[in-house]
Formats: C-alpha cells, structure tokens, sequence
C-alpha cells in the first residue's frame, strides 16, 4: 500500500495500480524501457495490472518478465469494460493511468485518475475526468514513487 496525506483532502490508501498500455506504458506495442525499472519498484506496494485492446498484439510478451498481470479487452465497448474492471478490487483504493478516449470512466472511477499526455497525446474527455494530467508515463509512477509530488498537486 502507499499512503498519502493531503492536506484538505482524505488521506489515500493506494492499493491497486492499473495502466493503459499502449500511448500509457508503450509506443507503437513497445513498452517504454524507462517504466520497466518503476514497475518493479512499485510492485512491492501495489497490486499492478495493464488492462489493454492489444493493438499491436504484443502486451503479454512485453510483460511476461514483470510483476504485473495482464488483461487484454474482451468486448466492443472498452470504454465500459475497463470502468467495470476496477469493480473487482472491492473497497482497495485504486490509481489508474490513461492517456485515451477508452480511459475515462477508468479514470472517473479511480480513487485517484492519472492522464499521460504522452507520445500519442491524450483525449480531451479522459484529461477532464483525470484528478492529474502530466506529461509522460515516467512522470505519473515518479508521483506514485515519491509521494510527496502528490501533495503539492493536490492540496487544497
């Protein structure tokens, strides 16, 4: 878990970690070999997972070698689906990280809702639903590694 207190806000008990994966942790279905060593740093305090369509088809490849479960996108409507993934944790506080039109409500639903901008830029509706917006993917797990960024964000 990673706990954060902000001042005039809840304190939040992070517990679960989910991600986007293409335009979020990898471009062009390459996972960005920056995030790789974040992840794993993170793994011991979050639950991770990359919930994805699998564009490019090579999600389970890029990450068989990491502390992270995959779910690749089942139905025609992922913007619903990945909302109504976040349904199984329960009560466990969730942080989820997007970048495309499928990943607002994701981000809506969170406890806490990170937008990447990124290489690919992001929608404008997942920006509006996001608690964050930052510029990359290093920048949203820099946040969740040294939680004293979220503070500064979010105080009121």
């Amino acid at each position: 878990m990673i706990q954060v207190v902000i001042p005039g806000q809840e304190t939040l008990n992070l517990e679960v970690l989910v991600l986007d994966y293409n335009g979020t942790l990898a471009l062009d279905g390459q996972m960005l070999e920056s995030v790789k060593e974040s992840l794993i740093r993170l793994s011991p305090h979050l639950g991770i997972h990359v919930i994805t369509s699998d564009t490019f088809g090579t999600v389970v490849k890029q990450c068989e070698d990491l502390p992270i479960h995959v779910k690749v996108l089942e139905s025609s409507d992922h913007i619903h689906e990945k909302e109504n993934f976040l349904v199984q944790f329960g009560e466990r506080q969730i942080v989820a990280v997007g970048n495309g039109v499928n990943d607002e409500l994701m981000l809506k639903k969170a406890d806490l809702g990170i937008a990447v901008i990124g290489f690919e830029g992001a929608s404008s509706h997942t920006l509006l639903a996001a608690d964050i917006v930052v510029h990359s993917i290093e920048d949203a797990l820099g946040l969740l590694l040294e939680t004293t960024r979220l503070k500064a964000t979010l105080r009121k």
